[in-house]
């Protein structure tokens, strides 16, 4: 923790900017609770920004609405931004709080947007959050995700591609392919359609019941690959490597 400080302390120093840290005043002392709809029937996409807090988003066959219910933790000290717009055939919800108030950056003392949001299923999403845990399920459409930290569970979507700092990830029932960058934490793949790639730090990597071939370059911790349509492990860096009823050509660099 020091050395994080430090470091943003130098950082900051330099581009003439001033880090709050601590202090009663900066804490989450206040709760809103909100919702927004938005009319969903044109749209084909939905592209959300997502900042600190939890996330849980479920697919609808039935809706033809966004609807995104949000518990606000904040304070008079940061202002937050929640929005749901359209944008052509796109939908833009955009939730966080500005840590950053002109020269001033305050660090998050509980700060944070929980959401909600139920969609369509038939909808894309292309997601970008930077902390907290996340869970999308009902999904019929590719789905995107930037993740900074917290768990990931994927359950449903046509393909999924995931770009991840750190948490666990899991993903289940993909019509499509799979690709996955992460950085650390462990990684389960099940139950998927298409190829699976995984390019992996650090933690255990399992996969199980892909028709596709899988491929995998890790970095290190455990890989176990139990049914697979083929097998590249381009790099299995440290740790066992467990390999079960894989069906076509098994390729280790």
């Amino acid at each position: 923790m020091y050395k994080t400080l430090s470091a943003i302390a130098m950082a900051t120093l330099l581009s003439g900017c001033v880090v709050h840290i601590g202090g009663s005043t900066n804490a989450a002392d206040t709760h809103i609770e909100r919702e927004l709809v938005l009319d969903a029937s044109q749209l084909s996409k939905l592209v959300a920004e997502t900042g600190a807090g939890s996330l849980k988003i479920i697919g609808s066959d039935s809706s033809d609405k966004i609807t995104v219910n949000a518990d606000i933790y904040t304070s008079e000290a940061l202002n937050y931004e929640l929005s749901l717009t359209q944008h052509g055939d796109t939908a833009k919800l955009i939730a966080e709080h500005d840590l950053q108030d002109g020269f001033h950056i305050h660090i998050n003392q509980g700060h944070s947007i929980d959401l909600v949001i139920t969609m369509p299923s038939k909808l894309a999403l292309e997601l970008d959050d930077s902390s907290g845990d996340i869970t999308i399920k009902g999904l019929n459409n590719t789905i995107k995700v930037d993740d900074s930290s917290g768990d990931l569970t994927i359950d449903g979507g046509k393909s999924v591609y995931i770009d991840d700092s750190s948490g666990s990830l899991y993903v289940t029932n993909i019509q499509g392919d799979v690709e996955i960058e992460d950085g650390s934490g462990d990684t389960t793949v099940e139950n998927t359609k298409g190829a699976v790639t995984i390019e992996d730090g650090s933690g255990d990597v399992v996969v199980r019941n892909v028709a596709g071939t899988v491929k995998v370059d890790d970095g290190s911790g455990d890989i176990r690959v139990n049914g697979a349509g083929g097998l590249i492990v381009e790099d299995d860096g440290s740790g066992d490597l467990d390999i079960d009823n894989v069906k076509g050509e098994v390729k280790i660099d």
